[in-house]
């Protein structure tokens, strides 16, 4: 494989054009280049300009959709991807304070980078090394501008934005395994249809589905857009289909970007001294740690453990888990294997009836984007969450609350949000709450007392909350979070309202119901 000779570069030429881009926003470095933002005007909602302008502005080559590497850099093809960064919205009012390379350390990652299209038809790639997803992701050139916008912005607004940075990215040989083990999973059930099926017509219709259906399989990457039927009604040819590409997630990429910007995280960086390459072989840890754990109190586990703390600590639980994975954090949720993969490790203490009903708590809200009328659910920050994320559950049953010598470790479960959990209960606390915004029928409900009197708290301020969605009405809702109720506490503000800042939950007799329905690892 061979490219043109205008996608060959030395690696000094390439440093000298972007080292001038960055800095310059895409509309600038658009101007002196094709002036790509011009087709913009008669098109407001052309997908991918950033990278056409990076592409045919920045590098000077057309676009082509040839399913191979972009550029050559010093006789190695190189993939070439540009994508967007921001500040998360929790770290905003910290970051806004500061600039340059201290302002740097707050971006993340605003989505996941799109590598490839999923082979569909046969013959199908049987080795990883040699498929179009390796050849197109073992060595990317990043280009990074930050989406200076918490809201969905048209095409010609992109124009706006600057370029931050670039990075040249190869994977580790751990990160190689686990796309590795992706890939194959994808590979092999591809591969079992093909054989089951050859009808192509009659294959692509049992295809229907199998995005989501290996999306809780998949470890470092996802299938986008779900492969689906474009028109029901007619006969079952390949183009009849919306075909889906491979992704890398967004919690990867976000790994991927705070570690261009932060250079001294490897320093203080937690990793399992013994990582998985998939799923299924975390589940064979975890259940190689309840067997040989299993049924031990929590006077046991700190003398088996060697654990300082006292078990009459809160997170003596969680503590006990650190050491299970020999790991050397504070959380479990620090640990990078974890993060990359967007594994959410919440230990789970039930009572002897097997009852749990503590919420888990997740992010902050950002209600700009829920504000913004232009942006689709499956565009959402709550959708991406919720289609990235597992749970991985240490389960604990506490049989006496004041005794906690009778508190015994019962061993993992894990499990991902089906698409029906996503398209009915997040789906309905995002279409309920923005309904409220956007009718401006949020208002502020204050807690009255027997004689129907509006109640303080301990700070002065009047006790109460907005009506969005609440734990007694949604599986998913809101909820204010601060280190107090006071009124300078109240630092959101959406539609008018002052409130603190707001939460989304899982409701707890959820996660019970949910942990109930599954057997251990």
């Amino acid at each position: 494989m061979s490219v043109t000779q205008d996608r060959r570069f030395t690696k000094d030429q390439v440093a000298e054009i972007l080292d001038n881009a960055v800095g310059k926003t895409l509309g600038e470095v658009d101007a002196i280049g094709s002036n790509q933002f011009e087709r913009t005007k008669k098109s407001p909602k052309i997908t991918g300009i950033a990278g056409d302008v990076i592409e045919q502005s920045v590098f000077g080559y057309a676009r082509d959709a040839i399913q191979e590497c972009d550029i050559e850099i010093d006789g190695t093809l190189v993939e070439l991807k540009t994508t967007g960064v921001r500040i998360p919205k929790s770290e905003f009012n910290v970051a806004q304070k500061k600039t340059g390379d201290a302002y740097k350390l707050h971006l993340g990652a605003k989505e996941g980078i799109s590598i490839t299209a999923v082979t569909l038809e046969p013959s199908i790639q049987m080795d990883f090394k040699t498929s179009h997803f390796w050849e197109k992701a073992e060595k990317l050139l990043i280009v990074f501008y930050e989406y200076k916008s918490y809201e969905t912005v048209p095409a010609q607004e992109y124009a706006n934005f600057p370029i931050v940075g670039y990075c040249y990215n190869t994977f580790s040989d751990s990160e190689q395994n686990q796309l590795k083990k992706d890939w194959e999973i994808v590979r092999d059930y591809l591969n079992d249809h093909y054989s089951k099926y050859p009808n192509s017509s009659e294959r692509r219709d049992k295809l229907v589905g199998f995005t989501h259906t290996l999306r809780p399989d998949l470890l470092l990457i996802e299938l986008v857009p779900g492969y689906k039927k474009r028109n029901v009604n007619k006969p079952s040819t390949a183009d009849n289909f919306q075909k889906p590409r491979y992704r890398l997630k967004k919690t990867f990429v976000d790994y991927l970007v705070r570690g261009h910007f932060n250079k001294s995280r490897a320093q203080h960086e937690i990793n399992l001294k013994e990582s998985f390459s998939s799923f299924a072989e975390l589940d064979k840890r975890c259940h190689k740690l309840s067997k040989k754990h299993k049924g031990k109190s929590f006077p046991e586990l700190k003398k088996e453990l060697g654990i300082e703390t006292p078990i009459t600590t809160k997170d003596f639980a969680a503590k006990a888990i650190l050491k299970m994975f020999d790991a050397d954090c504070k959380r479990l949720n620090q640990i990078a294997d974890f993060t990359k993969a967007g594994i959410e490790a919440r230990t789970i203490i039930l009572d002897s009836k097997g009852r749990n009903t503590e919420d888990m708590k997740f992010h902050l809200i950002d209600f700009d984007e829920w504000a913004d009328r232009n942006t689709d659910f499956e565009e959402s920050d709550i959708f991406t969450f919720f289609m990235e994320h597992s749970l991985l559950c240490p389960i604990f049953t506490e049989f006496d609350s004041t005794d906690k010598t009778k508190t015994i470790f019962e061993g993992f479960k894990r499990f991902s949000f089906d698409d029906d959990f996503i398209n009915s209960e997040v789906r309905r606390v995002w279409e309920d709450s923005r309904k409220l915004i956007h009718t401006n029928t949020l208002v502020w409900e204050y807690q009255y007392d027997k004689e129907k009197n509006p109640v303080k708290n301990k700070s002065g301020s009047y006790r109460g909350a907005p009506n969005f969605p609440k734990k007694t009405d949604y599986t998913v809702f809101f909820r204010g979070g601060a280190n107090d109720s006071s009124e300078s506490s109240r630092t959101q503000i959406v539609n008018d309202i002052k409130m603190l800042p707001q939460f989304f939950w899982l409701n707890g007799r959820f996660v019970s119901d949910k942990l109930k329905s599954l057997p251990y690892l």
